[in-house]
Parts: structure tokens; C-alpha cells; sequence
């Protein structure tokens, strides 16, 4: 099955209830499994109304006559419905054949209506058609049976009944009048069966295009992912060597020129690193890849292989960074990785768009949560930009030094929400930016001692 061949079903059209050989076994296994899930209603509903019809044959109808449509009802009607309500509950039979079975059980009522009508004019009691029309409806919308199944089905009770009729000596000119009205209400019952298995019809197409699509684009999303990985993984590779052999440059003795074109070199390695981190995060995000597990973590020591792993980049573009804040020794519930990844990208977006030359990291205790901010001394954010600054794609328009994807913000707060935080911004043109996370304090003020 392609959407191609959905599309062209589609623009066909199936105004004979079928479609292209493809298609139909999948549709009639759709139907079959909603007339089994359809027919534990319907058949509890038709044993209450048999039930219920046996009764008013009782007070209504000659003992002779009573007995013998109540015998009818109970011994016929009654239980083939009761065991089409007992089989739908069971594996057995499968889907289709139970279809047919729901179809014989509608015929099989019918019949015993035409039976009871026999019955009636047999004893000469005036006994009214209206029951056929009842059932004839009930067949068409309240079973909700296929437009061919119904129709097939309705037209051997229609022609029992006017045997019947014929045969019990009923008056030709009253069998014709009678013959009206019930051709009149199957023919509307053929109508409307018609019209609900085409919108049915039409559901189903509309339903089996949107999953086809929703799985293609699922799999062009793994591809292209699959694609960003493999890409950043292989390119990343290179790009290490070369930024260890600038390291290596950067330590020995060169001339002034010379060190300052390596200096360069390292921050453009250093910023198509992590160009290419950043496409990785998103990818791996993206694809449900990255699970937070939460754990108590002590604060400092985090904050202390931040300060190693952002060093080389800071004292690349002269930056100072420091640790401030009225709390230390501070714990928090987080995932240890996910946060410092987080809090590289603050300190890494500060350094490279901030145009300041100062960061100072905080740490304070807020009630059930805890806040570590990165505040950085440079131009700030004008106010509309912060309403939508952690969105993705979005930059300062006004950054010169805006050659990122901008989507580093976005991780940190897609980082931050996996591990129940929160993030936010604070900032004011030519007043320094400070983004802050919060995230939740552990259960117990510090963690359990270790054995000694």
C-alpha cells in the first residue's frame, strides 16, 4: 500500500462500494473488526426488545397464538442473538467469518418475525406487518451491517413475507399495499446503508493515508537523523586531531603572528565543534534518544568540571569567569550529564555572543528548588528577543558575532524540562544577560552519608 495508490483510489471514487484489489481485504478486515466490536451492544439491545415483545405477546395476543410466537422468540430468536453476543467476545471465530454470522443472525430474525405473522394468519388474528418494518430498519442502522450483506438479507425476508402472505389467503390488493410500505422502508434502509459504508469507506482511506504519511515522515526523519549523526560523529573526528595539534602549536614557541593566527584557528575549530555538538544534540532529542536519570547532585563538583571542560575557550577570547552566590555545598535532583551540557551552552553562548568579558556563575537555594545562573557583563538582549530567546533558530539581530544556529538556548531548555526544571532570562540592553535553571532541590536536605 502507497499514498500513490490511496490517492488514486481516492480520485476513482467507489460509488460500487469496492475498491482496487490492493485496498479491499484491508478495508473489509476494518469492518469486520468494528461490526464485532459494534455487535456486543446491538446484540444485548435486541435480546432486551425480544424479551420485552415476548411479554406483549403474553398480555396482548390469544393464549394459542402467544404460545407460539413466544415459542418462536425463545427458542429461536433469543438464542441465536444471545450466542452472537457470546461469540463476540471470544478469539473465535476471526473477524470475517464472525461478519457473516452477524449476518445470519439478522436473517434468522427477520424469519421469525415472517413466522410469527404466519402464525397470526393462520389463527385469523389481525396481527400488523410493522414488526418487518422494525426489523428492517433495525438491520440497516441499528447493525450496522455491510450495503450488500443488508440488502441481500432484507430481500429473502421481504420475499418470505410475501410467500406468507400469498399463502395464508390474504387479499391480493392488501398483500400489494402491505408490499408498499415495506419496500418503501427497505428502500430507505438501502440508502442509508449505502451512504454509511461509503463514508465508512471514504474514513477508511483518509485514515490509512494519514498513518502512511505519518510513517514516512517518521522514517525520512530517522534517515536524515541517522544521516546528521553519522556526519557529525565523522566529521567531529578530524576536527579533534586538528584542534590537538593547534594545542600542541599553541604551547610552543612561536613568533607573535604566528600565535595569533593559531589562536584563531583554535576558535574556529573549537566553534565548528561545537557547531557540530549542537546538530548532534538536536538530532539525538529529536529522536527520543536522550532519558534523563535524575540523581542527586552535588553542585560544586559539577560546577568545578564545568570551569575545566569551558577554560580554553574562555581564557581563548579573554574572558573571566568566577563562582559567587549567598549559598555553596548546595544539592540538587538532576541528571549529572544533561545538566552540564546544559550549563556549557550558557557559558559557551555567553562567551561567543555576549560581547562582554566577564561571566559569573550563582548558586542560591529557593525553597523546594535550586538556581544556578550565568550572568555575563555584555550588551544584553533587547526586550522582544527575550520572549522567544529559548525558542530554536532564533539569534540577536543586532549580535555581530551571531554565526550560530541558534539553537543552543533551545537545548538548554529542552535539556532542562527532561529533568523537571525550568529556565528562564533576565537582561536589559547594555546591562548584561543572566539565564538562570531551576531545578528541583533533593528530598532530604543533603544526601545520606556513605559508610566510612
Amino acid at each position: 500500500m502507497s499514498t500513490d495508490l490511496i490517492r488514486s483510489q481516492q480520485a476513482a471514487g467507489f460509488r460500487r462500494l469496492r475498491f482496487c484489489p490492493e485496498l479491499e481485504p484491508g478495508y473489509r478486515a476494518v469492518r469486520a473488526t468494528s461490526v464485532r466490536d459494534r455487535a456486543r451492544l446491538v446484540s444485548a439491545a435486541g435480546l432486551v426488545i425480544f424479551a420485552i415483545f415476548a411479554l406483549l405477546d403474553l398480555a396482548t395476543l390469544p393464549p394459542a397464538l402467544a404460545t407460539a410466537t413466544v415459542t418462536i422468540r425463545g427458542l429461536v430468536t433469543c438464542p441465536v442473538i444471545a450466542l452472537v453476543w457470546w461469540l463476540s467476545f471470544r478469539p473465535w471465530p476471526g473477524d470475517i467469518a464472525f461478519e457473516r454470522l452477524y449476518t445470519l443472525a439478522y436473517l434468522v430474525g427477520g424469519l421469525s418475525v415472517v413466522a410469527i405473522i404466519a402464525c397470526a394468519r393462520v389463527q385469523a388474528v389481525p396481527l400488523p406487518y410493522e414488526g418487518m418494518l422494525l426489523m428492517l430498519m433495525f438491520g440497516y442502522f441499528a447493525m450496522g451491517l455491510p450495503f450488500v450483506a443488508a440488502s441481500v438479507a432484507s430481500a429473502l425476508i421481504i420475499a418470505a413475507y410475501l410467500g406468507v402472505e400469498l399463502a395464508t389467503g390474504l387479499a391480493l390488493a392488501e398483500v400489494l399495499v402491505n408490499l408498499f410500505f415495506v419496500l418503501t422502508a427497505n428502500t430507505i434502509g438501502m440508502v442509508g446503508a449505502w451512504l454509511s459504508e461509503y463514508r465508512h469507506r471514504a474514513h477508511f482511506l483518509d485514515q490509512q493515508l494519514v498513518q502512511l504519511l505519518h510513517r514516512n515522515a517518521r522514517e525520512e526523519s530517522a534517515r536524515k537523523s541517522h544521516l546528521i549523526t553519522v556526519a557529525s560523529h565523522d566529521l567531529r573526528q578530524p576536527l579533534n586531531v586538528v584542534g590537538l595539534n593547534l594545542t600542541h602549536l599553541a604551547g610552543a614557541e612561536l613568533a607573535p603572528d604566528q600565535l595569533g593566527l593559531v589562536r584563531r584557528l583554535q576558535g574556529t575549530v573549537g566553534h565548528f565543534q561545537r557547531l557540530l555538538g549542537t546538530v548532534l544534540d538536536v538530532s539525538r532529542i529529536n529522536e527520543g534518544m536522550v532519558r534523563a536519570d535524575n540523581q542527586d547532585v552535588e553542585l560544586d563538583g559539577l560546577l568545578d568540571q564545568l570551569t575545566d571542560l569551558t577554560f580554553d575557550h574562555i581564557d581563548l577570547h579573554g574572558f573571566r569567569l568566577s563562582r559567587t552566590g549567598p549559598d555553596s555545598g548546595l544539592w540538587l535532583r538532576a541528571d549529572p550529564e544533561l545538566l552540564l551540557r546544559a550549563l556549557q551552552n550558557l557559558v559557551f553562548n555567553a562567551v561567543d555572543h555576549s560581547g562582554g568579558d566577564e561571566i559569573r556563575i550563582t548558586t542560591q537555594h529557593q525553597g523546594e528548588r535550586v538556581r544556578v545562573t550565568i550572568r555575563d557583563n555584555g550588551r544584553g538582549i533587547e526586550p522582544a528577543l527575550q520572549r522567544d530567546m529559548f525558542q530554536p533558530f532564533i539569534r540577536g539581530a543586532t549580535d555581530p558575532a551571531a554565526t550560530g544556529l541558534g539553537l543552543g538556548l533551545a537545548i538548554v531548555r529542552e535539556l532542562t524540562e527532561m529533568m523537571a526544571g525550568q529556565c528562564g532570562c533576565e537582561s536589559a540592553p547594555g546591562a548584561g544577560t543572566s539565564v538562570w535553571l531551576e531545578l528541583p532541590a533533593p528530598v532530604t536536605a543533603t544526601p545520606a552519608a556513605g559508610p566510612d
